[in-house]
C-alpha cells in the first residue's frame, strides 16, 4: 500500500509528462510551418523564372519576375519583413537559336512571431530557379 507521499508523484509525473509532449508538438508545428514557408519561397522563384523566360527582353523579364514572386507569395499568405527579387536575364542578349536561360532568386526574410506565435527573431528563405528562353521566340 503507498503512503499519501508517494501518491502525489503520479500527478507531478504526468504534469511533467504532458508538459514535455506540449513542448514537442509545438517544435514540431514550427518545424512544419517553416517547411511550408520555404515551399512557398521555392514556389515564388519557380514562377517567377518562369514568367521572366517569356518575356521579350531582360528589362521585362525583371519586372515580370519581381510581379510573379510577390503575388505567389501573396496567395501562399506569407508576410516578408523582406523581399529581395533578382533575376538574371542577361542570356536575352544571345541571338535567336541559342539556349539561354534566365535565373530568378527570391530571398524572404520571415518574422518567425508570424510561423510560431510567442517566437522572435526572423530567418532569411531564399529559393534559385532556371528556365530556359524560348530560342526562337521574339527578343528585343
Amino acid at each position: 500500500m503507498k503512503s499519501g507521499a508517494e501518491r502525489g508523484d503520479v500527478t507531478i509525473e504526468a504534469v511533467v509528462g504532458v508538459a514535455a509532449l506540449f513542448l514537442i508538438f509545438g517544435l514540431g508545428l514550427a518545424g512544419l510551418r517553416l517547411l511550408v514557408a520555404d515551399a512557398a519561397i521555392d514556389d515564388a522563384a519557380r514562377s517567377a523564372a518562369r514568367a521572366a523566360s517569356i518575356a521579350r527582353d531582360g528589362q521585362a523579364a525583371a519586372i515580370t519576375a519581381d510581379r510573379r514572386a510577390r503575388a505567389v507569395l501573396a496567395e501562399q499568405q506569407l508576410a516578408c519583413s523582406s523581399l529581395d527579387v533578382n533575376v538574371d536575364a542577361r542570356d536575352f542578349a544571345k541571338s535567336l537559336g541559342e539556349t539561354g536561360y534566365v535565373v530568378a532568386t527570391v530571398t524572404c526574410v520571415v518574422p518567425l512571431a508570424d510561423l510560431v506565435p510567442g517566437i522572435g527573431g526572423s530567418k532569411a528563405l531564399r529559393a534559385e530557379f532556371r528556365s530556359p528562353i524560348d530560342r526562337f521566340g521574339a527578343r528585343s
